[in-house]
């Protein structure tokens, strides 16, 4: 019988070295036309030296079987604009938006980097329990969670829909892709949510 496949935080260096691992594999230069459209893609590379300064600031959710990282989920917060360049041009966006009747720049939010599940692990709904663990472990310190999802990725986009994030916006980089932002309101479904 197979061990149980366990959602926690990502804090350890091995750790961090699979995720890049797994995101070089489901890169979209590194998978075929069908399994992207059918399965998903990434489109952004980190490195260690910056997945370890996104963990000291947030700690990203991993999906784990014993030793073997089988998804990620990438936490990171407003302070790494400046390290990732497409980034910087998307906090400047998400920041001047409006969202339910506020600036969403004036208002604290997590940017969720990049959603993984490794091939033999989907279909267990990985991503659903990823971003439940994320909101249990943020959801004092932000009020929202973003992301940014490539408007090819039709598979992102049903996953982002059932875990219940909204279309907040979208938008053409420079580079001439397409990009659906969207939100997902951590307060939510919180009423009276720790109260006795």
């Amino acid at each position: 019988m197979e061990a149980p496949i366990k959602i926690t935080l990502a804090r350890k260096d091995y750790q961090l070295k699979q995720i890049l691992a797994l995101q070089r594999a489901n890169l979209i230069e590194s998978v075929d036309a069908d399994t992207a459209s059918a399965q998903g893609f990434v489109t952004a590379t980190h490195d260690l030296p910056l997945l370890q300064r996104m963990t000291a600031a947030a700690a990203s959710v991993i999906a784990i079987r014993e030793r073997k990282v089988l998804g990620y989920c990438l936490a990171m917060t407003r302070d790494f604009s400046e390290d990732i360049p497409a980034l910087t041009f998307l906090i400047q966006r998400q920041d001047s938006l409006m969202h339910r009747g506020q600036l969403l720049g004036e208002s604290e939010y997590i940017i969720m980097g990049q959603i993984c599940v490794a091939e033999e692990a989907r279909g267990l709904r990985l991503p659903d329990r990823m971003y439940k663990y994320l909101r249990a472990c943020y959801h004092l310190r932000y009020t929202y969670c973003v992301t940014a999802i490539d408007a090819r990725n039709t598979r992102s986009q049903h996953v982002h829909e059932r875990v219940g994030f909204e279309e907040l916006d979208r938008f053409t980089s420079a580079d001439g892709r397409n990009w659906i932002l969207v939100i997902w309101n951590w307060r939510d479904g919180m009423e009276g949510f720790g109260e006795d």
